[in-house]
């Protein structure tokens, strides 16, 4: 049986998977389709309901298995993504904006184990930021021996755009070692603060 594997994926890649793998599918055969967060769980089965697709949905905890038997037809101008269920594009969702390579005030080492334990958790969350912004020292956290490093790349596997700040890299002259996200400007910075629905400074 055929299993797409749409986990940590944001909208619309799990729908693109799912009409593929449905038009590689003969009449009455069967897939499963692997989510992990609501909103995903909505899109798809509307999508399914639409052309007329057979499926039940099975939960264990926060994974979810969509079992789809083919018994419509996809036309061939179908566009997945228009079943994306996106808010108002004038907002945004929430932005994080990093500002220190450590978390909080007191002791430094500490600070600074948290502030891995943050990132490092956020691919695992549901509701995940639209995009993550690094300032100051906070750029260190970007950087190719950043401890973080896996963690960022896999958020932006996820469509999560990072910017880090162009003149703090060239304050701390680290340009050159950027590992995560693009060189981004004070403009394109406030853009996007001023864009979201929610900023958090952790």
């Amino acid at each position: 049986m055929k299993t797409v594997d749409a986990k940590g994926k944001l909208c619309p890649v799990p729908l693109i998977m799912t009409k593929k793998a449905l038009t590689e599918l003969q009449e009455n055969e069967s897939m499963d389709i692997l989510l992990d967060n609501e909103t995903s769980l909505s899109n798809v089965s509307h999508f399914l309901n639409e052309y007329k697709m057979q499926f039940s949905v099975e939960k264990q905890g926060k994974d979810m298995t969509i079992h789809v038997n083919k018994t419509g037809i996809i036309p061939d101008n179908a566009k997945a993504e228009d079943f994306c269920a996106i808010p108002d594009k004038s907002i945004s969702g929430y932005v994080i904006m990093i500002k220190s390579n450590r978390l909080g005030e007191g002791a430094e080492e500490l600070g600074e184990i948290l502030i891995r334990g943050f990132i490092n958790t956020l691919p695992d969350i549901e509701n995940k930021p639209d995009k993550i912004i690094f300032l100051n020292s906070g750029i260190f956290l970007s950087l190719k021996d950043s401890s973080v490093l896996e963690s960022l790349k896999k958020l932006e596997s996820y469509g999560i755009e990072i910017l880090v700040c162009g003149t703090c890299l060239d304050y701390y002259n680290k340009k050159d070692q950027l590992g995560a996200g693009h060189i981004s400007n004070m403009y394109d910075i406030l853009e996007s603060l001023t864009k979201a629905s929610k900023v958090i400074v952790p």
